[in-house]
């Protein structure tokens, strides 16, 4: 093991154990942030808001774009023509939030109008 580095001299190691599944969380997160996982580590234990869990969830959709694409063309066969794309967008986001959005989230607090 090296000696370290007086720059490092005035800091103190700490170490977390996790488990594989908390690993790969946290990665994902850290990607997300563009981070590696121990600066999202010291940044979290430090208060950093930007590095806030629920804003670091926010940014991780949970959904692909290919993935919301692929429902928008299922859901246009289906409706066989009788709406237009954009109609069919806007149903297929809100089922997509209605199927993804936690408990805890609020729903959208204008929900989108009825088309007719």
């Amino acid at each position: 093991m090296n000696p370290p580095s007086p720059s490092d001299m005035s800091r103190i190691a700490v170490k977390v154990y996790l488990s594989p599944e908390e690993t790969e969380h946290l990665d994902r997160q850290a990607a997300a942030l563009s981070l590696h996982r121990s600066q999202l580590m010291r940044l979290r234990a430090l208060g950093d808001p930007s590095v806030d869990p629920q804003a670091t969830a926010e940014a991780m959709p949970p959904i692909s774009l290919r993935q919301y694409q692929g429902a928008v063309t299922a859901a246009l066969k289906a409706a066989s023509g009788a709406c237009s794309r954009p109609v069919v967008e806007a149903i297929t986001a809100a089922v997509l939030v209605s199927v993804y959005a936690s408990p805890e989230q609020p729903r959208h607090p204008n929900p989108p109008q009825t088309v007719g």
